[in-house]
């Protein structure tokens, strides 16, 4: 085999090595119980995901702020900061796995009338 990846005349062809011949194409198996993600899925999804990392970004600054402020007030200069810091991170941490946990779990308990989407009458 030559530097291009073209393969010699006098080569044998190896099933590790790229060849000329295209590949024999195999079937694609699918489960036939796979139903595509609806849009309100999906956006419920990408909801909960982006409120899952601004509930630990804001958790863990809130705490940071707080921690800050103890400092200042009761002298003890970086304990404060670091136990703001390690709280809101514990906090973050709690509320990112309840809300991610949520993600994947379908509404159980959710309205009969979805008042922000269009009725379904037909196509028209």
């Amino acid at each position: 085999m030559n530097g291009l990846g073209l393969n010699d005349p006098d080569e044998k062809p190896n099933d590790d090595v790229w060849t000329d011949e295209p590949r024999r194409e195999e079937p694609i198996i699918s489960s036939p119980y796979y139903t595509p993600e609806t849009t309100e899925q999906s956006a419920r999804r990408s909801g909960l995901a982006y409120s899952a990392g601004i509930t630990f970004f804001a958790s863990v600054a809130f705490m940071l702020l707080l921690g800050w402020g103890a400092d200042i007030v009761l002298g003890s200069k970086p304990w404060g900061l670091v136990g703001g810091v390690l709280l809101g991170a514990i906090i973050g941490f709690v509320q990112f796995f309840r809300i991610t946990g949520r993600i994947y779990n379908d509404p159980k308990g959710g309205p009969a009338e979805k008042p922000l989407m269009p009725p379904d009458d037909g196509p028209f």
